[in-house]
């Protein structure tokens, strides 16, 4: 299981490195927090969904990555040579984007809540689609296409009504949830789409949520999305596009099973191939799977404590701020402790710096008990870390280096106390 859980060139050479690199060398060079990101592992997940799909899929499919996973412009720049499109959710995500080189008609742009300078931002820089959550944005996007007398292409969200074995904060397909419109509302805003001079209705789009384990929830989507097609058809309405969004999961700790990209691919083509055929282009809109595993974060070890007959507790330079999933969903993560200490293993909660008890990033932890200073390693932070980032306790965000063929190199800078300042007067 380390093999789905370590980037791929994360080994034990004398001492951990990655790509050959030392763990110890890089937070002494960088300093700690530290994101670190191995290329190696961004590439081999971006090819896995493009030649997985080549494989099974039949006709044209698009592979957008979800740039809120991990907003970085490098980042961005790789996933964009390796072929792949862009999925925004913001006007910020969609500068970023841009500010990365991705062509305009890549970019896709989904969310429940755009406002009108957003909206006006996409039609301007004319983007591949908005995918419309809601009456209302269909409303804007009109008054700013009639205004401007400019075309932007389309697609609906549709709420399919699956619900996925994931936490409850990252479901997005159950019928009660904040994205897109029930089916039956789909139909009729198609209809008003088709007066309209300059929306250009393509497809549907539909997501399930995130961290899913079960490919048979996308089965099951792929079957919603084909009963919709065929009314459409007969309805003499073309679907260019279907988008089965993205949401699957990877490993956080040995206990996780996560499926392969490839029998995602296989399952959903086939079952697309038993009802409608490859008649559309199919998207998906991957984010954790693709860069989540390429992640690691390193620590500094700055305190230790025992609380007689209750618990041990080490401290780390980070916490909640550069990882606030573990406080905000109960996330699970695994750590590795560099340190040379030979003492027998013992267990121990590893916290964060934060003014919060919550501040938690692994319980019970078994290893031995480490030096003040020592460092500690958690893997899998590759997505929804740096995005997530909060400046709480006016902490400073982790610069971020990208690990390439033995190289380091520094692709985000680590704030500085000056930063905290920026825009307040």
């Amino acid at each position: 299981m380390q093999n789905k859980i370590y980037p791929e060139t994360f080994q034990f050479q004398d001492e951990w490195k990655i790509d050959g690199i030392s763990i110890k060398n890089l937070a002494e060079k960088y300093g700690t927090p530290l994101y670190v990101l191995d290329k190696k592992t961004l590439i081999t997940q971006a090819q896995k969904y493009i030649n997985s799909w080549k494989k099974y899929y039949k006709n044209n499919f698009k592979v957008l990555f979800a740039i809120k996973a991990l907003p970085v412009l490098e980042v961005i720049r790789i996933f964009h040579k390796e072929g792949l499109g862009v999925l925004v959710s913001t006007g910020g995500e969609l500068f970023i984007a841009r500010s990365a080189g991705v062509d305009s008609h890549k970019i896709y742009f989904h969310g429940n809540a755009k406002s009108i300078p957003e909206l006006e931002y996409a039609i301007k820089e004319n983007i591949g689609a908005i995918i419309i959550d809601n009456f209302d944005e269909y409303e804007k996007i009109k008054f700013l296409t009639n205004k401007y007398s400019t075309s932007i292409n389309v697609l609906i969200r549709l709420i399919p009504n699956i619900e996925v074995s994931t936490h409850k904060s990252i479901r997005t397909g159950q019928m009660d949830t904040k994205f897109g419109l029930p089916i039956n509302q789909v139909y009729e805003l198609i209809e008003r789409i088709k007066k309209e001079k300059y929306i250009n209705f393509k497809g549907l789009h539909a997501h399930l949520g995130s961290q899913i384990f079960d490919i048979s929830a996308y089965t099951k989507l792929a079957e919603v999305l084909s009963e919709i097609y065929n009314n459409l058809k007969s309805n003499d309405i073309n679907i260019e596009e279907m988008s089965i969004g993205g949401g699957l999961g990877i490993a956080y700790t040995k206990d996780d099973n996560p499926p392969e990209i490839e029998d995602l691919a296989y399952q959903v083509s086939q079952k697309f191939e038993e009802t409608i055929g490859h008649h559309f282009t199919l998207i998906c809109e991957p984010g954790r799977s693709l860069v989540g595993r390429a992640g690691i974060t390193i620590y500094k070890i700055e305190t230790r404590k025992e609380i007689p007959g209750i618990k041990k507790y080490i401290s780390v330079d980070g916490g909640m701020s550069d990882n606030i999933r573990p406080a905000l969903y109960g996330a699970k993560y695994t750590a590795l402790l560099i340190t040379s200490n030979e003492g027998t293993k013992t267990i121990y909660t590893i916290a964060g710096k934060h003014c919060e008890s919550g501040d938690i990033l692994i319980r019970d932890f078994e290893d031995k008990w480490p030096n003040y200073g020592d460092y500690l390693i958690t893997f899998s932070t590759g997505a929804y870390n740096f995005s997530m980032f909060t400046w709480y306790n006016a902490t400073l965000r982790p610069g971020v280096v990208l690990i390439e063929n033995g190289t380091d190199r520094l692709i985000v800078k680590r704030d500085t106390y000056e930063d905290l300042l920026r825009g307040q007067i």
